[in-house]
C-alpha cells in the first residue's frame, strides 16, 4: 500500500508541474500499465517482461526514444513521440532484477563494465516477429546505470525528399544539391530538428537516379541502413578515426561523402577539402540560424576563400508538432480520450526551414558579404531576410493562421519572439 501510494504522489506531482494537453496525455497513460499481467519485480521474468512491454508499446505508439531513469525505490519510463519526452510509467523496483542488464546482454554489452558510459546495437524482435534495429545507451547515475533506446527507423520508412513536408521550393533546391558533382550542403539545427532524416532523403535520392554514383557514409553512429549506399560507422577504439576514415574514402572512390556531424574542426577541415577535390559532400551541424552556422565555420578558422568554394548550401530546419486532425477544434474530453494522436493533441510534425545557396543568387551573395564583413550572426540573419529568405519565425506564424499548428508549439520549438 506504501508503494502504490508513493506512485500516486509522483503521477500528481507529475501532472500538476505538467500543464495543456500534455497534462491530458499523462493522465492518460498514467493511469494504464504498459501490461496487462504486471509480474512483481521478485519475479525472475520481471526485467524480461519489462523490456518487452516497454519496446512493444514503443514502437505501437511511434515513439523514437525510450528512457529508463533508475530511482531509488522505482524505475521510470518516458518515451519521445514527436519529439517531445512523455513520462511513461514507474515499475517497483527490486534489486532482484534490472531491466537495464537484460538490455545490456541483449545488446552484448559487458555488464562486468561497471561505472562506464557503453553504447551498442540493439536487434530486438517484436511479437510480429519482425527485427527491429536500435541503439542502446547506458550511462551510469548514483542509483544505478540508466539507458536510452533509439528506435531505427524501418529501412522501408527511409523517406524521398518530396516525402519530407517541404515546400516547393525548399525542396526544388536540396534536389539541385544533390544533383551536383561536388560541394558541400550543411544541415543545421538542434538535435531532434529532423536533420539526420533529411540527409538520408538526400542520399535516397542520389542513389535512386537513373546513373549510379559511389556513395559512402561515416556516421557515428548508424541512424538507419539504406541498402543501395556504403555506410559505415567511426570505431576510435580500433582505429577507424574520423581522419583515417575520411582518407580511406577518398581512396575507395567515393563520388558522394555524408560525414554525419560536423563536432570539430579536424572534421570541417576534412570534409570542407573533400568537397573542393570532386565530392559531393552532405553533414550536420548543431546551430541554430543560418548565421550562426555560418559565424560557427569562420569561427573553427576555415579560410573564407574555402568557404565560398566548398559550401554549396545550407539548410536549417525545425519540426513542428501537428495538431490533430481528429480531435482539433472539439471538446476537452474528446482530445483527452482521442486515441490517434493519445491525446497529447498533435499528430505527425511539419518542416520549417531556410535554404540558401551560396554559389550564385542574391541571397546568397548578401549572406556571404556580411559574412566577410564580420558581422554577427544576427545581422547575418537579419540580411538573409532583407533578401527575401523567410525566417523561421515567420513560416511558423503562418501555420498558425492556417490551423496546421499552435502558437504553444511554435513557443516550444522557437522559444520567445525577441
Amino acid at each position: 500500500m506504501g508503494v502504490a501510494s508513493s506512485l500516486r504522489s509522483f503521477s500528481l506531482a507529475v501532472l500538476a508541474s505538467v500543464r495543456g494537453r500534455d497534462a491530458k496525455f499523462l493522465k492518460d497513460f498514467m493511469a494504464v500499465s504498459l501490461s496487462s499481467r504486471r509480474l512483481p519485480p521478485s519475479d525472475a521474468n520481471f526485467a524480461a517482461a519489462m523490456v518487452d512491454d516497454c519496446l512493444t508499446t514503443a514502437i505501437r505508439c511511434g515513439a523514437s526514444d525510450v528512457h529508463l531513469q533508475p530511482r531509488a525505490e522505482s524505475w521510470d519510463v518516458s518515451f519521445r513521440i514527436d519529439g517531445v519526452l512523455q513520462p511513461r510509467e514507474s515499475y517497483q523496483r527490486s534489486s532482484e532484477s534490472d531491466p537495464v542488464s537484460r538490455l545490456m546482454a541483449l545488446a552484448g554489452l559487458p555488464s562486468y563494465h561497471g561505472g562506464v558510459p557503453q553504447e551498442g546495437p540493439l536487434r530486438w524482435r517484436d511479437a510480429d516477429g519482425d527485427l527491429r534495429e536500435m541503439r542502446l545507451g547506458i550511462f551510469p547515475t548514483v542509483h544505478g546505470n540508466r539507458a536510452a533506446i533509439r528506435i531505427m527507423d524501418d529501412r522501408e520508412a527511409i523517406r524521398r525528399l518530396d516525402q519530407l513536408g517541404f515546400d516547393a521550393a525548399t525542396t526544388g533546391q536540396i534536389e539541385s544539391v544533390c544533383d551536383s558533382r561536388e560541394g558541400w550542403l550543411l544541415v543545421a539545427g538542434p538535435a531532434g530538428s529532423g536533420k539526420t532524416t533529411t540527409l538520408y532523403a538526400c542520399l535516397s535520392q542520389i542513389a535512386s537516379r537513373d546513373f549510379h554514383r559511389s556513395v559512402l557514409t561515416i556516421e557515428d553512429p548508424i541512424e538507419s541502413v539504406i541498402d543501395s549506399i556504403s555506410q559505415s560507422q567511426l570505431q576510435p577504439a580500433s582505429g577507424l578515426t574520423l581522419a583515417a576514415a575520411m582518407r580511406a574514402a577518398v581512396r575507395q572512390d567515393a563520388e558522394v561523402l555524408l560525414v554525419s556531424e560536423i563536432r570539430d574542426v579536424e572534421t570541417a577541415e576534412a570534409v570542407l577539402a573533400a568537397s573542393m577535390t570532386g565530392h559531393l559532400c552532405f553533414s550536420s551541424i548543431h546551430a541554430g540560424s543560418l548565421g550562426t552556422t555560418l559565424r560557427r565555420l569562420v569561427q573553427m578558422q576555415l579560410p573564407l576563400f574555402a568557404i565560398q568554394s566548398g559550401l554549396r548550401g545550407i539548410l536549417c530546419q525545425r519540426l513542428l508538432r501537428r495538431k490533430c486532425a481528429a480531435c482539433a477544434g472539439g471538446s476537452q474530453t474528446a482530445a483527452s480520450t482521442c486515441e490517434r494522436c493519445h491525446a497529447t493533441g498533435y499528430e505527425g510534425r511539419i518542416p520549417i526551414a531556410q535554404m540558401v545557396t551560396l554559389d550564385s543568387g542574391p541571397a546568397g551573395q548578401a549572406i556571404w558579404g556580411a559574412v566577410v564583413d564580420g558581422r554577427p550572426a544576427s545581422e547575418i540573419d537579419d540580411v538573409a531576410a532583407q533578401a527575401g529568405v523567410a525566417s523561421l519565425r515567420s513560416q511558423a506564424e503562418r501555420l498558425v493562421e492556417e490551423g496546421q499548428t499552435d502558437a504553444a508549439e511554435v513557443f516550444r520549438v522557437l522559444g520567445r519572439s525577441s
